[in-house]
């Protein structure tokens, strides 16, 4: 697995921020600061197993389980960086072109940023989101909240596979600060990781299926992935999908359970909670309650920022602002 860089030699100053983080989810945006030298203080987030798995790997951070646009900000730790990755579900090319009142509520959260920042003005924000955030037709006028509470924003696009991480998972991270801060370009490795890597070793013969019982659509999935890539390889529960080598990064993890499997020869198995928790740059120290199911582990997964990435962008803002 990926390791961490070298200590920064500025790591003693980088150490005196402190961070919050709205729509913290599973906290692999938290996990990213702290990794960066910059503890997380405070995390909200509306869903109970969210917050209850956060709180479990981050014990010291103080945790709100409620809507994030009912927070009463005045009443947060100190801290010098706001970070947020709202929800994306209305941005996702996965939820249009059809609108849904539930997507419509969902892209209303990002505002929580600029509600926050209008309260306790951070030195900096951080905001995690898709690419297609910029093409919500609120942006400009979300960007210019921002403007106007005195931040100078600059929106970067992240791939994750050039920043450590076994997945090809393209993000934008708008980073907001004060005039005249310039944070430095980031980390981009010439050399993706393979998610091969990351399988498990040895798995029970429980969790394998037959490929010849498999449904003829599956079947032809396979066939077409084994004619690219041998006998082992990957491949998504996705229509006409041309599988994954192992060689390779696999691709988005989305939230949608037992989405992606691996081929070994004539049989084949869902990916498990603990291998999509590595090709999120996750270390296999995070732990999350073992009575949970695997659709809702999947689900936090899949909706996190991966570890590296946000030790990354978090690390080039504090070096900024230290």
């Amino acid at each position: 697995m990926h390791e961490p860089r070298p200590a920064d030699p500025r790591a003693g100053r980088i150490m005196t921020l402190a961070a919050i983080d709205l729509f913290a989810g599973f906290g692999g945006l938290t996990l990213g600061s702290e990794q960066a030298g910059v503890p997380v203080v405070w995390a909200g987030n509306h869903w109970r197993t969210a917050v209850d798995t956060h709180a479990r790997n981050h014990p010291a951070t103080v945790h709100a389980c409620q809507d994030l646009r009912q927070v009463d900000w005045s009443t947060l730790p100190p801290f010098r960086i706001q970070l947020s990755a709202p929800a994306c579900q209305g941005h996702s090319s996965a939820s249009q072109p059809k609108r849904r009142a539930f997507h419509d509520a969902m892209r209303g959260t990002a505002f929580a940023v600029i509600d926050c920042a209008d309260v306790t003005e951070p030195d900096a924000i951080i905001v995690e989101n898709v690419p297609s955030f910029l093409s919500w037709r609120l942006y400009p006028w979300w960007k210019e909240g921002l403007e106007r509470l005195g931040y100078q924003v600059d929106p970067r696009i992240v791939h994750a596979s050039r920043v450590g991480v076994a997945q090809r998972r393209k993000r934008l991270f708008v980073i907001a600060t004060r005039p005249g801060v310039k944070v430095r370009p980031l980390r981009h490795d010439a050399v993706e990781p393979a998610f091969g890597q990351h399988l498990h070793r040895r798995t029970s013969d429980a969790l394998w299926r037959p490929v010849a019982a498999a449904t003829p659509s599956v079947r032809a999935r396979i066939e077409r992935g084994r004619a690219r890539h041998g006998a082992r390889f990957l491949t998504q529960h996705v229509t006409g999908h041309p599988g994954v080598g192992l060689h390779e990064p696999i691709r988005t993890i989305t939230t949608a359970s037992q989405h992606w499997n691996l081929v070994d020869g004539d049989r084949y198995r869902a990916l498990t909670s603990r291998e999509l928790a590595r090709g999120m740059g996750f270390p296999d120290t995070y732990t999350w309650d073992p009575a949970l199911s695997v659709a809702d582990v999947t689900k936090g997964l899949g909706n996190a920022v991966c570890p590296p990435v946000g030790r990354e962008v978090v690390s080039a803002v504090a070096e900024a602002i230290a």
